[in-house]
This record gives C-alpha cells, structure tokens and sequence, in this order.
C-alpha cells in the first residue's frame, strides 16, 4: 500500500474519531518549522494529539505569481508530523474531499460552535 492509500485511511480515521470526540483539536500557533522562511499565510492552525504522535492540520494563504509583478492568493488545507522543536517531519497537502472533510470537522471542535449555538438558541 502506497503513502497516499494509508494517509487517506488516516484522514478518514482521524475524521471518524474527531465526530466521536476521542481525538480532540486545539487552535494553536502554526510550527515555526511550517511557516519560517515564506511568505504564506496560515490563518488557522489546528493541533491534536493521536497515539503518541502530534498531528496538525492547517489552512495555508499563498501568492500564486501568473507574471513577474502579478499575482493571485490562493488557499490549501495541508496535514502534518511536528517533531521535537516544532520541526515539521512530514507534510500532506493533496487536494483531497476527505483531508476538506477532517479540516472541517477539527475546526468545528475546536471553535465549540455546537455548545455556542446550543447556548444562544436557549
């Protein structure tokens, strides 16, 4: 089995485990090792602990250059391995339904929307 079979099946448990709430997402500080050194943009950051292993997932805001001088912003969701000293040890950031789907899933959680709409609409 391939990389990308194995990190779908990973994305896939991660999502099923995140609805049942034994993985749980925090908003944190994008890695130093993610983020140093380019221009990106990561306006959400979101970081969990799973069997041992600190697994992030991101929103990335990026300049696409069509010439020299002009450019476009673009966006992609991204997953990760941090390492000791926020090192990034591997990085996933295939367009993919499913990663959509996990980063949805983890944002939701982390924001505690549920509980903020249950609390408003009583």
């Amino acid at each position: 089995m391939n990389i990308d079979n194995k990190t779908e099946q990973l994305i896939i448990l991660l999502t099923r485990e995140t609805y049942s709430g034994e993985v749980k997402w925090k908003n944190e500080q994008p890695p130093v090792g993610l983020a140093k050194g380019t221009e990106d943009f990561y306006p959400l950051y979101l970081q969990a602990n799973y069997k041992g292993s600190t697994v992030g997932l991101y929103q990335r805001r990026y300049k696409h250059y069509y010439d020299e001088f002009e450019f476009y912003w673009c966006e992609d969701i991204g997953m990760c391995v941090v390492g000791e000293y926020q090192a990034i040890l591997w990085d996933y950031n295939e367009r993919s339904t499913a990663l959509a789907n996990l980063f949805e899933a983890a944002r939701e959680q982390a924001s505690g929307i549920s509980g903020i709409l249950d609390n408003l609409l009583k």
